[in-house]
């Protein structure tokens, strides 16, 4: 383990309370019989959560980051780099994008009912999440200021993602909870 900053830690901290709501909604989902989907994506969000501790803690994506740069110094492409991270980047926005776009226009046409659209807001919020990391780990100066500067939007992207996966489980628990209190 690294030196980990006191955001690190409460990154770990925030990604472990997701990781345990979604652990419990999948643990409702499979004790109250719900459709067989919401418990394997519950279960992956879970996984999910676990590995960005693990990322974090061992600086992973730091490091990734770092190979990145150092394999560009080696081949003498770091002063080049803008001319190829560019491109990339404008693929990975427009990728994530599109499938953000088909994914909200499938689950407009598809899914209904709360538990259903928790689910689905979860899963979402895990792509903007991994989008959101893309973007930190491609690393191009002009992106870092946008995401770094002042709206913060690597923040917004990371935290908010959490938070919006967290209410998702946690609604999705409340929603599970409230049918069986109305049977009793």
């Amino acid at each position: 383990m690294t030196d980990l900053s006191v955001l690190s830690l409460v990154a770990c901290a925030l990604y472990a309370v997701v990781a345990g709501a979604s652990f419990r909604a999948g643990r409702e989902a499979r004790a109250k019989r719900q459709q067989p989907w919401h418990l394997k994506a519950w279960s992956l969000i879970t996984l999910y959560f676990v590995l960005l501790i693990i990322l974090r803690l061992f600086s992973i994506e730091e490091g990734l980051r770092e190979g990145m740069r150092e394999m560009l110094e080696i081949q003498n492409l770091l002063a080049d780099r803008r001319s190829f991270q560019g491109p990339i980047i404008a693929i990975a926005i427009a990728l994530f994008t599109g499938a953000a776009m088909f994914a909200a226009y499938w689950t407009s046409q598809r899914v209904s009912g709360r538990r259903n659209i928790a689910v689905a807001v979860a899963i979402g919020a895990c792509g903007a999440m991994l989008a959101t990391m893309v973007m930190r780990t491609v690393s191009l100066h002009a992106l870092d200021r946008l995401l770094n500067g002042p709206l913060k939007l690597n923040w917004v992207g990371d935290i908010g993602s959490s938070l919006a996966v967290l209410g998702a489980a946690l609604f999705y628990v409340s929603v599970i909870r409230g049918k069986r209190n109305q049977r009793k």
